[in-house]
């Protein structure tokens, strides 16, 4: 029977951990062979302090170990916590060996940080769900460590969409294995007040809930769009943090060493403080939370003293719960048109001899200051407080750009760099193609990585008042936990690298390949991220006759393979190694290999080499215009040069080279409301063999899909009775006048169009 049980037994395979860490350690020697962590292994620390930051670490271990190390204090063991006054407040010194683990640090957060480090270098098994039948190996090596920065942050904006108290906690959870110490928590917009104040209970009776018209499909982004809420029209979507649950949460982030920056935003973006008490908003201001972009009747009023007197009160229970020095006030992207028309805010540049409204911001923050300081915190703000003069003792985040960040710091203020070209991870991550339609403008992985934190125009001292860097998630198309980490994931590993690692230690190509395993880290757990940094790019170029398609991709010495039959590309597929010519109907996939493994999505476009290819196209002007049938196709975005910009109307006429047999023509429009471009909500096509009379072919009203909102690209298909033509007229008409409620209402439309084709 014993023979038996032996041979029935499943073989517990050793699974060794790599040393791929991130953010790269400041020393790192690799060396040979494992330590393997058994259940007879013994932990030894110095002190209850150093066992309970242990023992947090190890609880996590042994939900998917079954066992735990037993820790005792004072005792040599396997794995050796030990105290050293030498080394850096946040640093950590691990050393591995194949009998033993000893790590050393002077206070707990270097504890803690090591230990995220020894976590990485475990097997991937530790980030599953479930128990794992393994033995857990760590690979040999000897690591120095601390960081660059002692801001190293990450901001979640919770007004746009609210996230839960337990995804907060899932955060921080990243926050803390990144080694990322500061949680700014933006936690008022026009869109949603998200924390309880017992001094104004309508703060969220009131101010967290807004209509929501949001889209389920993540392919169709219409935030800068959204209608505003009607007469009548019930509230339902938000949610609010109890201050209890605020609580919950700081001491959470405590455990993980990680402060938490309330941000409250004033004077400015302040609609659902407005909705709530419209006594401290300005003439016109309107009685609901916004529905979405950014709204004009939304300040605070700094000519009323019930202003500063509800300030006063609300950000002391703020600071009441938040026992860190710093308070966010926001401060940016304040619309100053109805201060100009009210009359309090008038008032009060006269009394305070203040020349305009500028100046009048600088009154409304300098006085918020005051609040602030009187409890001895630090107030921070976006870099628009520079407007009119700075507080006098603020922290500038600098965000539109560094140039905020460099005037302030040459004026003597602490500075946390932030700039939105290279730290808002809110925006596009590769081709606007080949991306879900989340975010705006664009910030690639690699840029992200390449920021150099410190200008190189301030002096030394000056750069000492350079605290740092985070990473902003605003949350406008991010509207679940799926697209959270979608949008975060890698780019908060390039963030957090650049925040903890000196930047002459920072190398593209060895963080890509480190970033593979956290890759696998995140498959284990489950998680969405982008791997739009090794995925191909794919970009083309019609000359009217065909098409030439060039790929690349972000991440370097990769080799793409494709297929043009719109089957899966493998290893075995052909290897793309120059430009690929196409002269007949195609639909292109590709996929990046790193030693013969499939890495990145598969990109995929189709190319269709229609029967108008460069045919003649004259306007109503009669000037001929190329762009329309030279086969170029344009992406989502404004800034493609394939879209053809027309105004409201559309009038063309398309000469064949021959007489031709058609029965459907089709184009893509851009929508881009925000931008006044909208399809065209009305289109004819015409017919004719001379060029001289002319059939009416086809006629396709679409007002109701003309007029959404939003921002994506609209096919249009219209057929008709197979018939032989050799000029065609084609005609589109747009708004005259944008409706009501639209974000350019009043003004005429656009109609972008990439490509007509004939079929």
């Amino acid at each position: 029977m014993i023979l038996l049980t032996a041979c029935n037994q499943k073989k517990v395979e050793l699974e060794i951990g790599k040393a791929d860490i991130i953010p790269k350690p400041i020393s790192q020697l690799d060396g040979e062979g494992h330590f393997e962590i058994k259940s007879t292994s013994i932990i030894s620390v110095e002190n209850e302090e150093q066992k309970d930051v242990v023992s947090k670490f190890f609880n996590q271990f042994e939900k998917v170990a079954g066992f735990i190390p037993k820790i005792e204090i004072g005792r040599q063991g396997d794995i050796n916590f030990t105290s050293d006054e030498s080394i850096n407040q946040e640093g950590y010194n691990l050393k591995v060996t194949t009998n033993s683990i000893t790590i050393k640090a002077a206070t707990n957060a270097g504890f803690y940080y090591a230990l995220q480090t020894l976590k990485q270098l475990l097997p991937i098994a530790i980030y599953k769900k479930s128990l794992q039948n393994i033995r857990w190996g760590i690979p040999v090596v000897t690591i120095d460590d601390y960081p660059a920065f002692g801001w190293r942050g990450y901001m979640l904006d919770v007004s746009r969409h609210f996230f839960s108290k337990e995804q907060v906690k899932d955060v921080i959870d990243f926050m803390g294995e990144l080694k990322l110490n500061r949680f700014h928590w933006h936690l008022a917009d026009d869109q949603g007040w998200r924390i309880e104040i017992k001094s104004y209970p309508k703060l969220t009776e009131v101010g967290a809930w807004r209509v929501d018209y949001n889209h389920t499909d993540e392919n169709k982004s219409d935030w800068w769009g959204r209608p505003e809420q009607k007469s009548g029209e019930k509230a339902t979507y938000g949610g609010f943090y109890t201050q209890e649950d605020v609580k919950e949460i700081i001491a959470y982030a405590q455990e993980r060493n990680i402060e938490i920056i309330p941000e409250i935003d004033m004077p400015g973006h302040a609609q659902a403080t407005i909705a709530a008490y419209p006594e401290i908003g300005c003439v016109n201001a309107l009685p609901y939370v916004a529905t979405g972009g950014v709204f004009k009747n939304n300040t605070y009023n700094p000519g009323k003293e019930e202003t500063f007197q509800f300030a006063e009160k609300m950000l002391n229970e703020i600071m009441d719960l938040f026992p860190y020095k710093y308070v966010h006030i926001g401060g940016d992207e304040c619309n100053k048109e109805q201060w100009k028309v009210d009359p309090f805010a008038q008032q009060r540049m006269k009394d305070e001899n203040l020349k305009d409204e500028h100046e009048l911001q600088s009154y409304f923050i300098k006085r918020i200051e005051k609040i602030i300081n009187s409890r001895n915190r630090i107030m921070i703000g976006w870099d628009e407080i520079l407007e009119g003069g700075l507080a006098p003792n603020a922290t500038v985040m600098s965000w539109r750009g560094e140039r905020g960040g460099i005037a302030s710091a040459k004026a003597g203020h602490e500075v946390i760099m932030t700039p939105s070209n290279y730290c808002y991870i809110d925006l596009k991550q590769g081709h606007d193609d080949l991306e879900p339609n989340l975010g705006y403008s664009r910030l690639l992985l690699s840029k992200a990585y390449s920021y150099k934190v410190i200008p190189d125009t301030l002096t030394t001292e000056e750069g000492k008042l350079i605290k740092g860097i985070q990473a902003n998630l605003w949350t406008e198309s991010i509207s679940d936990w799926g697209k959270l980490t979608y949008m975060t994931f890698p780019r908060v590993y390039a963030i957090a690298e650049t925040a903890w690692t000196p930047n002459k230690n920072k190398n593209w190509n060895d963080f890509t390949d480190r970033l593979l395993t956290q890759f696998d880290r995140l498959d284990a757990q489950e998680v969405r991220y982008a791997v739009s940094a090794f995925s191909p790019w794919i970009d083309h170029n019609g000359n009217g006759k065909e098409i030439e398609v060039t790929m690349k991709t972000e991440v370097e010495g990769l080799a793409i393979h494709y297929t043009l039959d719109g089957t899966e590309p493998t290893f075995e597929s052909p290897t793309y190694d120059k430009n690929l010519i196409i002269s007949e109907n195609s639909e292109l996939k590709a996929r990046a290999f790193k030693n013969e493994k499939a890495v990145g999505y598969v990109s995929s476009k189709k190319f269709l080499v229609h029967l108008a290819k460069n045919a003649q196209v004259i306007n109503e002007k009669g000037e001929e215009i190329k762009d329309i049938t030279d086969l170029s196709y344009g992406a989502l975005s404004k800034g493609d040069k394939a879209w053809y910009h027309f105004s409201n109307n559309v009038d063309l006429t398309i000469t064949l080279d021959n007489e031709t047999e058609v029965k459907e023509i089709q184009f893509d429009a851009l929508r881009f409301t925000i931008s006044g471009i909208y399809p065209p909500k009305e289109i004819e096509v015409f017919g004719s063999v001379d060029g001289k009379t002319y059939t009416l072919l086809a006629k396709k009203e679409q007002l109701e899909e003309a007029s959404e909102q939003g921002r994506n690209k609209v096919s249009t298909t219209i057929s008709f009775d197979p018939v032989k033509v050799k000029v065609l007229k084609f005609k589109a008409n747009g708004f005259e006048i944008i409706p009501e409620g639209h974000h350019k209402s009043g003004s005429s439309s656009q109609i972008w169009i990439d490509e007509i084709k004939l079929n």
